[in-house]
C-alpha cells in the first residue's frame, strides 16, 4: 500500500488531513475528491472492545472552539452535559464556599463555551467515525502496528521515506502488510509502540499512587449538587472526584487502596468514598484502576517522517483533565501544517514548528501535573515551582487555589507559543509572562472569539465561526475610526496586492484585479494552486453597504464591529487599524498596525516564509 499517511488509533488528525482535501467549490459537475491526501488509519482494538473503556470525559472551552472549527463541535454540543457550576465539600460534609477544588469553572468567559463540555470517550469516538466516514476513511480494526523502517536514502516528504508493518486480525485473520508513506502519525496512547518503534525516548517517572475511576448511573445519593463538577473531601481516599456525565451517568475517581484487587470491592468502596454523603448504583458501567505517573516524549517529530500526538507524546494524570484536550490540541496543531505540506502548499519547515508548539506546553502540563496529582492523593507538593504553598495545611484548600490560578491554563483560553517561523513577536511581545484571561491579542496566543454584525442582516455573529479550520490563514483587518482610517485601509490593500500578487485570475475579482469577497475563498493564488489565505475586514460601523462606506471595495468579506467592543477585545489601534494574521488553528501569528510602514510586506513576508507562493 503506497502513498497514505497511516494513524495508528483513532485520533482528529485523520477526519481533518481528509477534510482539508475537500475541493473548496464542489459542484454536481465537479465532486469532491478525496485524492490528494490519502489516510490509512488503524485501531488494535475492535469497536466492541472501545466501547468498554471509560477514559477521558471533559472538553475544555478552547477544545470546543477547535473542535467547531473542524465541524465536530455541534454534534458534541447535542450530546454532551453542559457543567456550569461546581460544588465542593469538607470531610464533614459542609459545601466549601471558597476554595472549591473545581471553582475555576464557574465564571468561565471570554468564550462562547462558558461551561465544561462532559461526554465520554465512546461517544467522541462514534461522532468521529461517523465523519471520517463521511470524508471517506474507514477505521481498520483491529489492526495493529508491528514496526516501521525510516529509509534515509528516500528524501523527506517522498513516498517510501517510511514503511510500516501492520498485523491484520480482521475477521479473525493473521496476517502482515506493510504501507510505504510519507509520514507516520502514532496516537496509540500511553503503550505506544509508534515511539519505540522510531527510537524516541521519554522522560518521567510513575508514582507509587493510584486511582479508580468508576462510571455508571446512580440509582439514589444524598450528595446535595449530583449534577455539578464536584469535589468531596475524604481523609482515606483523598480529594475524591465527581463528573456528571453524559446520558444520566456519573463518574467518581478516589485514591486506591492497595489491598482491594476485585472490582466488586472497589465499587463499593466507591459507595463508601463519598462519606458522610450515600449512594447507590444501579448499574455500573465502567471501572478501572491505573498508576499516576508523567512521562513526555523528547521529541513529537523524529527523522522526518514520524509524528507522536496524545498520550504517546505525554502521560499523566487525570488530576486536572487535561488528557484529552492536551490531545486535542496537538490534532489541531498538526492537522492542518501536515496538509499544507501533503497538497505542495506549505514548505516542509512548517512541521518542525508542531515539536516547537507542542513538546513545550507538554513539559508545562507534566510539571503542573505531578503537583496537582499530589494535592489529589492528600499531600502538598515539593519542589521550586510549589514553594509558596509548602506550610499549608490542608491540601485540598491548596488544590482549589490552584486550580484557581490556573484557570486560563485549565480551560486553555491562555495557552500560548513561543516565537518561531509561524509566530512572530511584535513590541508589546508577551512569552515570557504570566498570562490571565482574558489573555492579550498577541502573536502566540489565541484569537479572542468576539461579536461582530453580519453585513444587510446586522445579525450577531461570533467571529471564530466565520473563520472555520479549513487549512487557511485569515488576514482579519480592523478598518480605524481616525478621519485617514479608509486612506490606510485602501493604501494596505494596494501594499498586500502589490506584496502576494496572483498570476491568474482564479481568487481575484475578474473585474479589476483586487483582491475582494466575489471568488470562492477570497483566496489569492499563485499560478500551481491557490495559496491557502482569506481575508476579513472589520468595519467600526454598522453600515448598508461596505464597498458605498469605503468607496472601493474591502479586503475580502466584511463584518461589522458597531459597538467597538471587538476592537477593544483585540487592542487595536482604534484611530488608524490593525491587522492580524490568524492561523488556521485560531492562534495569531502575526499582528500589525496599519499606520506601520511596510504592513502589506511584512504580511507577505510571513505568509511566503511558510507557504509555497
Amino acid at each position: 500500500m503506497d502513498d497514505t499517511t497511516p494513524i495508528i488509533d483513532t485520533d482528529v488528525s485523520y477526519y481533518q488531513l481528509r477534510r482539508f482535501s475537500l475541493p473548496s467549490t464542489p459542484s454536481p459537475l465537479s465532486p469532491p475528491s478525496y485524492s490528494s491526501i490519502n489516510v490509512h488509519l488503524i485501531e488494535a482494538h475492535p469497536k466492541s472492545l472501545q466501547d468498554t473503556f471509560g477514559r477521558a470525559v471533559t472538553f475544555w472551552p478552547r477544545s470546543m472552539e477547535l473542535l467547531s472549527a473542524m465541524g465536530l463541535g455541534h454534534e458534541i454540543e447535542q450530546q454532551c452535559y453542559a457543567v456550569r457550576s461546581s460544588a465542593a465539600f469538607d470531610r464533614e460534609g459542609r459545601e466549601r464556599t471558597k476554595d472549591g477544588a473545581w471553582g475555576f469553572i464557574e465564571g468561565i468567559s471570554d468564550t462562547r463555551y462558558t461551561f465544561a463540555s462532559v461526554l465520554r470517550q465512546k461517544y467522541v469516538e462514534e461522532i468521529l467515525r461517523r465523519k471520517g466516514e463521511e470524508v471517506g476513511v474507514e477505521v481498520n480494526a483491529p489492526c495493529a502496528f508491528e514496526g516501521l523502517v525510516v529509509d534515509d536514502w528516500v528524501e523527506a516528504g517522498e513516498v517510501g521515506r517510511v514503511v510500516a508493518t501492520i498485523r491484520d486480525g480482521r475477521g479473525g485473520g493473521d496476517r502482515m502488510y506493510k504501507v510505504r508513506c510519507r509520514y507516520i502519525i502514532g496516537c496509540d496512547g500511553s503503550r505506544t509502540k509508534v515511539r519505540g518503534a522510531a527510537g524516541i525516548d521519554s522522560e518521567g517517572s510513575r508514582t507509587e499512587d493510584k486511582w479508580v475511576r468508576v462510571d455508571g448511573v446512580l440509582e439514589s445519593t444524598t450528595m446535595p449538587k449530583p449534577r455539578s463538577y464536584g469535589a468531596i473531601e475524604s481523609p482515606l481516599y483523598g480529594n475524591v472526584l465527581w463528573i456528571p456525565l453524559d446520558h444520566g451517568a456519573t463518574r467518581l475517581g478516589y485514591k486506591f487502596d492497595p489491598g482491594l484487587t476485585e472490582r466488586e470491592i472497589f465499587i463499593k468502596e466507591s459507595e463508601l468514598c463519598v462519606q458522610p454523603f450515600k449512594l447507590k448504583w444501579a448499574q455500573v458501567d465502567w471501572g478501572s484502576v491505573y498508576s499516576v505517573g508523567q512521562r513526555v516524549a523528547k521529541t513529537f517529530f523524529a527523522h522526518d517522517a514520524v509524528f507522536l500526538a496524545g498520550d504517546s507524546c505525554h502521560t499523566h494524570s487525570s488530576g486536572a483533565g487535561q488528557g484529552m484536550n492536551a490531545g486535542v490540541n496537538d490534532a489541531a496543531n498538526l492537522a492542518w501544517k501536515l496538509a499544507l505540506v501533503l497538497t505542495g502548499r506549505a514548505k516542509r519547515r512548517l512541521l518542525d514548528t508542531y515539536n516547537a508548539e507542542r513538546q513545550v506546553l507538554a513539559e508545562k502540563l507534566i510539571r503542573y501535573d505531578e503537583g496537582i496529582s499530589e494535592l489529589v492523593s492528600g499531600r502538598i507538593p515539593k519542589g521550586k515551582q510549589w514553594e509558596k504553598w509548602q506550610g499549608e495545611e490542608d491540601p485540598n484548600v491548596v488544590l482549589g487555589r490552584v486550580l484557581m490560578e490556573a484557570k486560563g491554563f485549565n480551560t486553555g483560553l491562555t495557552l500560548g507559543y513561543q516565537k518561531n517561523p509561524a509566530v512572530w513577536e511584535d513590541e508589546k511581545d508577551t512569552s515570557g509572562e504570566e498570562v490571565l484571561i482574558p489573555a492579550p491579542a498577541r502573536p502566540g496566543l489565541r484569537a479572542p472569539d468576539v461579536r461582530v454584525l453580519l453585513p444587510a442582516l446586522w445579525e450577531s455573529a461570533w467571529l471564530l465561526k466565520l473563520m472555520p479550520n479549513q487549512a487557511h490563514f485569515h488576514i482579519l483587518t480592523f478598518v480605524g475610526r481616525g478621519l485617514t482610517a479608509k486612506d490606510m485601509l485602501r493604501s494596505f490593500k494596494e501594499e498586500v496586492e502589490a506584496a502576494i500578487r496572483p498570476t491568474h485570475k482564479a481568487g481575484v475579482d475578474g473585474v479589476n484585479g483586487h483582491i475582494n469577497g466575489a471568488s470562492h475563498g477570497n483566496s489569492l493564488a499563485p499560478s500551481n494552486n491557490n495559496l491557502p489565505v482569506q481575508f476579513l475586514t472589520i468595519l467600526p460601523e454598522r453600515v448598508d453597504n461596505g464597498w458605498h462606506e469605503l468607496g472601493f471595495d474591502p479586503l475580502g468579506k466584511v463584518y461589522y464591529d458597531q459597538a467597538g467592543a471587538a476592537g477593544e477585545r483585540y487592542e487595536i489601534d482604534v484611530e488608524h487599524g490593525t491587522t492580524f494574521i490568524i492561523r488556521p488553528d485560531m492562534w495569531i501569528g502575526a499582528r500589525f498596525d496599519l499606520l506601520e510602514q511596510d504592513a502589506g510586506k511584512l504580511i507577505s513576508q510571513y505568509l511566503r516564509g511558510l507557504l509555497v507562493c
